[in-house]
């Protein structure tokens, strides 16, 4: 509990990032109720919910994730504190990832509970999110130290978001690709190869996180950002 008020804190730091996730949620349902009232067909509305949870807010969490990094007024103070700014930052990642995970979690169990779950299995439900959740945080934490711009990484993580869903069959069906395809459960659905994929983006996301975070140890890495 003595805890509680620092990690308050570092809530109130993450500001309308840590929101991100929350309204991805919301054009999900959005979208499925338009989609509703259309009369699409149930598969096609689970196949809308099961995207939000695995294309929607991955990315939002990716972007969001970028303005935890770049945007902290400041800055130059917390580098002179005991505390290293790196752990600072960790906290409002772990915040951000926290209420995402939080967030998926109640809407899978939402849809199992009301019969709308066209997923795995549910133990292996958070797979869904959580692979490419990390593999995209991770791609925009890199992007945003190694360019020290967030514009660059915003693009960057847009830009591969995108091609992978204009792209989907090529990556689905590509041997090198397929393994990093982000879109497998709501593209192809949940083939013998799926734990393969989760795994690979899991193990790779994890990669370009640690990546990113030895490099934000550098403060010029920091003071140098792009603020735009």
């Amino acid at each position: 509990m003595k805890h509680l008020p620092l990690w308050r804190h570092e809530l109130r730091r993450a500001g309308w990032t840590a929101c991100s996730p929350a309204a991805a949620l919301a054009a999900t349902l959005a979208l499925t109720a338009a989609a509703a009232a259309f009369g699409t067909a149930r598969p096609q509305l689970e196949r809308i919910l099961l995207t939000g949870l695995e294309a929607l807010i991955p990315l939002s969490a990716g972007m969001a994730a970028v303005a935890v990094v770049s945007r902290d007024p400041s800055r130059e103070l917390q580098l002179t504190l005991p505390t290293p700014y790196t752990t600072t930052l960790g906290r409002r990642l772990a915040v951000l990832g926290g209420l995402s995970a939080a967030l998926s979690i109640a809407f899978s169990a939402a849809l199992a509970l009301g019969g709308w779950w066209n997923g795995p299995g549910l133990p292996y439900a958070p797979l869904v999110w959580a692979a490419p959740l990390l593999w995209l945080t991770g791609l925009a934490l890199l992007v945003a130290a190694l360019g020290r711009s967030v514009v660059l990484a915003t693009t960057t993580v847009a830009a591969v978001w995108l091609g992978e869903q204009l792209f989907a069959t090529s990556f689905a069906t590509t041997p090198g690709l397929r393994p990093f395809f982000l879109f497998m459960t709501t593209r192809i659905g949940v083939p013998t190869d799926w734990d393969a994929n989760r795994a690979a983006l899991t193990t790779s996301g994890a990669l370009l996180a640690a990546l990113a975070l030895i490099l934000l140890r550098r403060p010029e890495r920091l003071l140098t950002e792009e603020e735009t």
